[in-house]
């Protein structure tokens, strides 16, 4: 399909938003016609940064076409936090396990068995909490390790976002970090088996889910969704980029 071409449909739209000095973030979303014609679910076509306002624009403008609609800044902005971070429900903020020594707080990463074909929790201990973040170290929890001593500052740890970690029960360690290809990139409040006992999460609630559910739920919700919520289908930018987000932190939590 001709995405140049003018007409109901046919038109992708894009927005460009400011994260900070010389840091301009710009994002491309699909046309209605190539939702209908992909057989694989799409979120956003294209994104990326710009040092400049004007850099970000000709980037955006060259995936999107000269037909594109530009539309407002907080749609760039909320989408970049929403899918880099996660946003929404209440939850529990902490959980506490206690050693006969020492009272630990952790959070827990997901990790995938090879032999057993399952996943599994490993615990990775807080080290200390601010009002915006949480530091939580990079090196899973063993109880031979040394707590409560001078070493405890010197180890590597994660910068999580903490209005998120406590409000959805799980935040994305920045992108900026390092991680290998077997590692999963964020972490939850409760280990696997005891999450989502309760509130179903609110990226499920948006897609029609109930929990359990697999990545082929998920899938399937969102392509029986996102024409409906597309702009040029009779939703609007804000359900539709709604949706977007619910998608991918849904495919994270079904893993």
């Amino acid at each position: 399909m001709d995405v140049n071409e003018a007409g109901r449909g046919n038109r992708r739209f894009f927005a460009i938003a400011s994260l900070g000095r010389t840091r301009w973030y710009w994002v491309v979303w699909p046309s209605l016609g190539e939702l209908q014609a992909s057989n694989e679910p799409l979120i956003h076509i294209a994104e990326g940064y710009g040092k400049t306002k004007a850099e970000a624009v000709e980037k955006a403008l060259e995936i999107a076409g000269r037909f594109a609609e530009w539309i407002a800044a907080k749609y760039a902005k909320t989408y970049h936090h929403n899918t880099k971070a996660g946003t929404t429900p209440e939850r529990d903020s902490s959980h506490i396990a206690e050693s006969p020594l020492v009272m630990h707080e952790f959070l827990y990463r997901d990790i995938y068995d090879a032999a057993t074909k399952q996943w599994d929790s490993v615990p990775h201990r807080v080290v200390r909490r601010t009002r915006k973040y949480v530091y939580v170290e990079q090196h899973s929890y063993s109880s031979d390790n040394l707590t409560g001593g001078w070493l405890d500052a010197e180890r590597p740890t994660y910068r999580l976002d903490r209005q998120v970690l406590e409000q959805e029960g799980y935040a994305f360690i920045p992108a900026s970090s390092y991680l290998s290809d077997k590692e999963e990139p964020l972490f939850f409040n409760h280990e696997r088996g005891k999450r989502y006992s309760g509130r179903l999460p609110t990226c499920l609630e948006v897609l029609h889910l109930s929990w359990p559910c697999t990545v082929a739920d998920v899938q399937e919700a969102y392509r029986r969704l996102v024409k409906s919520a597309h702009p040029d289908g009779g939703g609007s930018h804000s359900k539709f980029l709604e949706l977007q987000a619910a998608y991918e932190q849904a495919l994270r939590i079904c893993r």
